[in-house]
């Protein structure tokens, strides 16, 4: 059961990766098209901040959920290496019941922010403000739903689910010759 949820959590990541790029290439065209306008057809493009402010806000939001899903986010994984095999375990399950409670607040005040813009709308677009503050209530979701199926696999697997972080690759200033 656990590997076709892995599964499952893996296509979801790759879609919102998908989802994404294609939201990135259309943003490119969105600036490319605005700065195309403004300097050589001397014309305004007024809707084209709005695009992009929500374009990058999906894109960002969408790829920080796939990163959170395949654990690629910056990690300062110091004291993780240095420390015995069930103080890293036990040290994982807490890392990662803090990153839930931060995300559960975080995803609180995006669904009181889309209750409370619900009647704003962009001026160029008049687009509810509420779908902006949708793309980070979506990621933070997707990215909770990501951190119960790992504390779910650290309590199901064990110890065996951070025993392959290696001390050897430890990042180091030090030369060696």
């Amino acid at each position: 059961m656990l590997d076709r949820i892995d599964r499952l959590e893996t296509r979801v990541a790759r879609l919102f990766e998908l989802v994404a790029v294609v939201m990135m290439l259309i943003l490119v065209g969105v600036i490319a098209w605005s700065v195309f306008g403004r300097q050589v057809l001397r014309i305004s493009v007024p809707w084209s901040e709005e695009i992009g402010a929500g374009l990058l806000a999906w894109m960002v939001m969408l790829g920080s959920a796939a990163a959170w899903s395949r654990r690629r986010h910056i990690a300062i994984d110091v004291l993780l290496r240095r420390v015995g095999l069930t103080a890293r375990w036990i040290l994982s399950i807490f890392i990662e019941l803090a990153s839930l409670s931060l995300f559960v607040i975080i995803f609180a005040g995006a669904a009181g922010m889309m209750r409370s813009s619900a009647h704003m709308a962009t001026t160029a677009l008049g687009i509810s403000y509420t779908w902006l503050y949708l793309a980070l209530a979506l990621g933070v979701g997707a990215m909770i739903v990501f951190s119960l199926l790992h504390l779910v696999r650290l309590l199901i697997r064990g110890r065996a689910m951070v025993a392959d972080l290696d001390a050897g690759l430890e990042w180091s200033t030090s030369t060696s010759s």
